[in-house]
């Protein structure tokens, strides 16, 4: 029997990446998911974001583990979108256990050089999406009486500052502080709320970012690697997913409002 059998995860953001190892991996380990992404480009960030076929792709890797996928296009954005995601998931499946909010954008410019367009669609994205998800799945989980997890995806730009990133850094610490809140809220109800913090991961939004800078992907990549204190240049999706598994996990269900480090030893340095 898997650690998460018998339960339904939420996942934003499953097109691709980081979204879509935490879906499989949680589907291998007995949960069925609803896989949320918007498979389209927004005008910011300036890269190309998860496609139809994207999401499709991560519902067929959770079948091929056994368990029932739920393929759902919405932006993360907007509330309405949002609440019908939400109903159409206790639908289909009858209870939602676990909300992992991870869809997010990333981009670069100097703090003076952002647009306020580029700001405004990266706090949407990065940091009210992440408290649409939670105000309509939150409700469903305190009326099944059942308890809950919340993982939600912050960085180690939710840590520190980090150069050519103001907008990116602000959304992710705000993603801490709204994480917090939540875990103090929920407690009582045993739902615990906790936050990830990885270092750069091995995804498509690497070249994309490199595209904004103006960089050779490979340059940006040796950058990241000299900051990370453990020799490795980027960490790959799954290692994210296994923290985020453990947190979801009973193995850890007296953890909550913790601030979980997945950074190759970034924030030593």
């Amino acid at each position: 029997m898997g650690k998460l059998e018998g339960k339904v995860a939420f996942i934003t953001g499953a097109g691709r990446g980081q979204g879509r190892a935490h879906a499989v991996l949680m589907a291998r380990e007995g949960a069925d998911i609803a896989a949320l992404d918007i498979c389209r480009d927004l005008p910011y960030p300036r890269y190309s974001l998860a496609v139809r076929d994207d999401l499709a792709e991560t519902a067929r890797q959770v079948r091929t583990c056994g368990r029932q996928a739920l393929e759902l296009v919405a932006d993360v954005r907007n509330s309405a979108a949002m609440a019908a995601a939400v109903a159409e998931t206790v639908a289909t499946f009858g209870h939602i256990d676990i909300l992992v909010c991870n869809a997010g954008i990333a981009d670069m410019a100097l703090t003076w050089d952002i647009t306020e367009e580029w700001w405004d669609m990266m706090i949407d994205v990065n940091l009210k999406g992440y408290w649409l998800a939670t105000k309509y799945v939150v409700p469903q989980m305190l009326a099944q009486k059942t308890g809950g997890s919340i993982v939600m995806t912050s960085s180690v730009a939710g840590l520190r500052g980090e150069p050519g990133m103001a907008h990116y850094c602000a959304s992710k610490w705000g993603v801490v502080g709204l994480a917090n809140s939540l875990a103090q809220e929920l407690a009582p109800h045993h739902i615990t709320v906790n936050t990830l913090h990885p270092t750069a991961v091995n995804t498509d939004i690497i070249a994309g970012m490199a595209k904004a800078a103006d960089m050779a992907t490979e340059d940006l990549v040796e950058f990241i690697r000299h900051g990370n204190a453990l020799p490795v240049k980027l960490i790959e999706a799954e290692d994210v997913a296994n923290a985020a598994l453990w947190l979801v996990s009973d193995e850890a269900r007296y953890v909550t409002g913790q601030k979980l480090n997945i950074d190759a030893g970034r924030m030593l340095k």
